[in-house]
């Protein structure tokens, strides 16, 4: 979420002149949909609109304009709609770069690390520290979960109802709360985990102890400036990204 705000702030989209509340929370809202599939159980590829299976380039943002066109042309819809699809966007760009840069180049099939399990388990400890980074500041988080909070809703997407977005929005809002620790890694990975045979509570307790070798090893592998390169380029994409729909 917080990448995405930034994002859209370097793309003048947060003009506290000129946008309401209401569009600040429907956009926050957007950023953070592509992962409603938490909750719906949908296949990923429906909600970020990326193949992992394909090797070749693909646009996530053309793939989700083309499957809900009536999205494309900004200036019919309304505020709020138009913001949360620019979250929306900010989303896919962000994931698609993660991909393209980090993901398979270091832990994808064609990765020192093969794509195995432990691949996509370091995979997932990388975007937990990365995400715990952000959420380290409770003045952010608080700011984030006042946004989603003062969303109105009135966001027509055409693809998920109202009643699955408010629940979403609850959700998101809700894991702007919790401390930036590791007790929660259990819920966003725990596919992964299960994969890896970390399926009681006494072996995920060991595997919380062994997270500072996890991390040293996933950062050694990556590089410190790979991951800072990665947040630095995928911010450019994103704000191209947005000005050239709202253009």
């Amino acid at each position: 979420m917080l990448a995405a705000r930034r994002a859209a702030e370097s793309a003048g989209l947060f003009d506290p002149d000129a946008i309401s509340d209401q569009e600040t929370g429907a956009f926050t809202l957007g950023a953070t949909t592509p992962d409603i599939r938490v909750i719906t159980r949908w296949e990923r590829a429906r909600t970020h609109f990326f193949d992992l299976d394909q090797e070749a380039h693909q646009d996530s943002v053309a793939a989700f304009l083309n499957a809900h066109p009536h999205l494309r042309d900004p200036a019919a819809l309304s505020p709020e709609t138009r913001a949360w699809v620019c979250g929306f966007i900010a989303h896919l760009v962000m994931d698609e770069s993660y991909i393209e840069q980090i993901y398979r180049p270091y832990f994808g099939q064609r990765s020192a690390l093969g794509g195995g399990e432990r691949a996509n388990l370091l995979d997932r400890v990388l975007q937990y520290e990365l995400d715990r980074r952000e959420r380290e500041s409770p003045g952010t988080m608080s700011d984030l979960r006042d946004a989603l909070y003062g969303c109105a809703l009135d966001v027509d997407c055409g693809f998920i109802d109202k009643s699955t977005l408010e629940q979403w929005r609850d959700v998101s809002a809700s894991l702007t709360e919790h401390p930036p620790d590791w007790e929660r890694f259990t819920y966003i990975a725990s596919r992964h985990l299960k994969r890896a045979g970390v399926t009681s509570d006494a072996e995920y307790r060991q595997f919380l102890e062994q997270i500072p070798e996890l991390l040293e090893e996933t950062l050694r592998s990556v590089g410190t400036a790979k991951v800072e390169a990665f947040f630095e380029l995928s911010q450019e994409r994103t704000v191209v990204a947005l000005k050239e729909y709202l253009a």
